[in-house]
């Protein structure tokens, strides 16, 4: 599991989100929740621009992920839920390889108690994973 994401390091991940969103909309509060998000869920997350990467880079990384899957490999995906909208923080390929093999997986939530806020990460909307990867 060389190259992969701990769940440590994600639950570092989800603690900086939450101060960098605490930073940007002071007064708002917001609340941290763990979740099993079915095949479904997940096709429903609205999935987010990851940054440049390589399609092959990104294929052999999806190929790592699903390997260690089998091993047991299950760190969360971060998910800012907003409403009934949900939307990708990181977890990109994890994402990607869960939804092509068809299983559950575990989210942390960032949910804003203020649902009018407009997000950045929102104008980087690609499509509902269902959309982009048919399954």
């Amino acid at each position: 599991m060389v190259g992969l994401i701990t769940e440590e390091e994600e639950k570092n991940l989800l603690e900086k989100m939450i101060a960098y969103y605490k930073n940007l909309y002071p007064g708002v509060e917001f609340k941290k929740q763990e979740a099993e998000l079915t095949h479904e869920q997940m096709g429903e997350l609205e999935y987010t621009y990851a940054g440049h990467e390589s399609e092959v880079t990104a294929d052999e990384k999806m190929r790592a992920i699903a390997e260690a899957i089998g091993h047991g490999y299950s760190t969360p995906i971060l998910v800012l839920k907003k409403g009934d909208k949900m939307m990708l923080l990181d977890g990109h390929r994890r994402v990607r390889v869960a939804y092509g093999q068809g299983v559950s997986w575990k989210a942390y939530l960032i949910i804003p108690g203020d649902e009018n806020i407009e997000f950045g990460i929102e104008g980087t909307i690609m499509g509902k994973v269902k959309d982009l990867w048919k399954k």
